[in-house]
């Protein structure tokens, strides 16, 4: 059973307004997600970084799209996750309850922090840490939701 007809099913069961359910949860969780993506510290690394190594640009990098994965690499930097959290906010709030939304981060190295352990800043990953809170974060936007 996919997660999406879990959600329906739990939204259906409790008649809760499933894209808000849907907005709330993905906003908390990709904020999460954003806030927890390491800006490299050259000075904690073993090996100096490489000659085009820019500070922030992972964390600029996640990009947020509905119903198919955004594709390529942004040319910006985000040491502070504002710029990257508000586009995810803005693309949220254009969920309409039909269809997905995507977050994806398309830079090579993403998944050497994520799964091979290549930050002290994130040492078990990004991604896995907050998707395994998704269930909380569902409770609250009910919660939040609710009347």
């Amino acid at each position: 059973m996919s997660f999406t007809l879990d959600l329906k099913e739990y939204v259906d069961k409790t008649g809760e307004d499933i894209v808000e359910v849907v907005q709330q949860t993905c906003i908390e969780v990709f904020t999460k997600i954003i806030m927890d993506t390491p800006v490299g510290k050259p000075e904690l690394w073993k090996n100096k970084p490489p000659a085009d190594y820019r500070a922030g640009a992972l964390r600029a990098n996640w990009q947020t799209s509905l119903n198919q994965q955004a594709s390529g690499i942004l040319n910006k930097r985000d040491k502070s996750g504002k710029r990257a959290i508000n586009q995810m906010k803005t693309m949220v709030s254009k969920y309409d309850g039909l269809g997905s939304v995507v977050f994806t981060n398309n830079i090579d190295y993403a998944s050497k922090i994520e799964y091979l352990g290549h930050s002290s800043q994130a040492p078990t990953g990004m991604v896995r840490v907050n998707v395994a809170a998704f269930q909380q974060a569902m409770d609250q936007a009910v919660k939040k939701v609710s009347p």
